[in-house]
């Protein structure tokens, strides 16, 4: 919907139906990776089984939806207190400044979305069933609803920085530096940030990611404590290298997500949203 660091040419509201359209299709499409990935963390066996796959597909996608939904929203109003309500275009840090601090705080709200799914994708359980359980078993507080917090938000803090932040920063340096090959058209620069902003995200968020899914798939805390217990318990059993566990099905899905969204945001909301856009045409 902007360019990199700009000022976002929609309303509020207008940002959020942008939000919704970018979490709940990067769900749709890229579902089975995300079961992948987190079995791969909890040592659970691969599978194909379509049933298996897509168990809490519903409350992925309305988790991810009302995420990335937060996440747009947040912006506009973090991105005026930096800029104190002037119209002037962000530079680099502060773009990536205000997408870490719109993905920290969009996950209060998810956090416990993600921690539903995850409990079906164990169990098998209905909706209003794994919700009555993980209620009646932990509580309101973080050893139920807001299990695996601290992770989630620096899982997305760093996520929504990189498709938020340097995504848009790497496309538009593409452009501006490499005119002629990478930065050529539009798809060549935004498929050559997406190889950057992707892995370097991807990378830097898995070990809260891992830490977390381990935290919600163990809600009786039978092996998995508070973060820092998580991962000295990972590390103990199975080495350093398995906080990164899964990080190939995330960093094919997080590479194709940040195209997605940055594409969808970019491309799409003049469509979505064309009275707002008259003015650069």
């Amino acid at each position: 919907a902007c360019g990199a660091g700009s000022p976002m040419p929609l309303s509020d509201i207008e940002n959020c139906a942008i939000g919704v359209t970018c979490g709940v299709a990067d769900v749709l499409l890229l579902q089975p990776t995300n079961y992948w990935k987190n079995a791969a963390q909890q040592n659970l066996p691969f599978t194909l089984n379509p049933a298996i796959l897509y168990r809490g597909v519903v409350a992925n996608a309305f988790n991810n939806g009302t995420c990335v939904m937060s996440q747009f929203f947040l912006k506009g109003p973090i991105e005026r207190m930096v800029t104190g309500g002037r119209a002037r275009k962000l530079n680099d840090t502060e773009t990536i400044v205000v997408g870490f601090t719109a993905g920290s705080l969009g996950s209060i709200v998810t956090s416990p979305m993600e921690l539903t799914m995850i409990q079906q994708q164990r169990h098998g359980s209905s909706l209003p069933a794994t919700v009555k359980s993980i209620v009646s078993e932990g509580g309101l507080g973080s050893s139920g609803v807001f299990r695996g917090l601290f992770g989630m938000m620096m899982r997305e803090g760093i996520y929504c920085m990189g498709f938020m932040g340097l995504m848009p920063v790497v496309r538009g340096k593409v452009t501006r530096d490499y005119p002629d090959t990478l930065g050529a058209t539009p798809y060549t620069a935004r498929l050559s940030a997406t190889f950057i902003a992707g892995p370097i995200g991807c990378f830097l968020s898995h070990p809260f990611d891992t830490v977390k899914t381990c935290m919600q798939g163990d809600l009786a805390r039978t092996k998995y404590g508070n973060p820092i217990q998580t991962a000295r318990t990972l590390v103990a059993e199975h080495g350093l290298a398995s906080l990164w566990a899964g990080m190939p099905w995330r960093l094919g899905r997080q590479c194709t997500s940040v195209f997605l969204i940055d594409f969808i945001s970019s491309e799409l909301a003049p469509k979505m949203f064309p009275h707002a856009f008259e003015d650069q045409y």
